[in-house]
């Protein structure tokens, strides 16, 4: 009877220890202290900068900065929300591109991106649903220039592929997603790289007569 007693005292134990890590407050997953750029959860005022950057893969060549550094911003618009993109001064493409705004609507696991043609960052993508939480379906892996399947075609359609690392440079990357263009747009690959919270990398491949170049932007951390 004294070990029955002994038992269940310390099954009680257990209980209510466990009940007190249960009520401990979880960290907010979506604290934003850089008030950067959340896709799964967007905020007026929210901002982040993308360096622009470029390549060649065959032949390979360096891979450089070009100067740029793209701002896109969430602002508040008629009836929802805009990203709103425009460049730094000093900027090489600042006094040939204007500011632009395009709408974003966030639904439950995606957003929506129906007007998106003037935008450096998603101008390629012929889906206007970027799905944000929509888990990756297929493991990818870097070729030579192109992301590609495991067979060693390169990745394009309507999947949302997992790759881990994903390296071009200096720019090195775990355990993210990449959706390509779709549908195939002109003679060019082009894809996002990105995980529910943020893009990180956005970069086009376009073949010609004697190299294939690599042109694109990656996210610098706010601050």
């Amino acid at each position: 009877m004294k070990s029955y007693l002994t038992f269940c005292a310390a099954a009680l134990l257990l209980v209510s220890c466990n009940s007190d890590d249960d009520q401990t407050p979880s960290p907010d997953v979506d604290a934003n202290p850089k008030n950067e750029i959340r896709l799964n959860n967007l905020k007026v005022g929210q901002s982040n900068r993308f360096l622009g950057f470029r390549t060649t893969c065959f032949p390979t060549g360096a891979f450089e900065y070009t100067g740029d550094t793209l701002v896109a911003e969430i602002i508040e618009s008629e009836g929802g929300l805009s990203i709103r993109e425009s460049f730094t001064p000093g900027s090489t493409n600042n006094g040939g591109t204007l500011p632009v705004s395009y709408p974003v609507v966030p639904k439950e696991g995606f957003l929506l991106l129906p007007q998106r043609e003037f935008s450096q960052l998603f101008f390629f993508f012929g889906n206007d649903t970027l799905p944000v939480e929509k888990a990756q379906t297929i493991t990818l892996q870097q070729g030579d220039c192109y992301v590609e399947y495991q067979s060693g075609e390169p990745f394009i359609g309507e999947e949302v592929g997992y790759i881990s690392p994903f390296e071009y440079g200096d720019l090195q990357l775990f355990d993210k997603r990449v959706v390509s263009c779709v549908p195939p747009f002109m003679d060019l690959d082009a894809y996002l790289v990105f995980d529910s919270r943020q893009l990180f990398v956005s970069m086009t491949i376009s073949p010609g007569s004697d190299m294939i170049q690599v042109n694109g932007y990656s996210m610098l951390p706010n601050e």
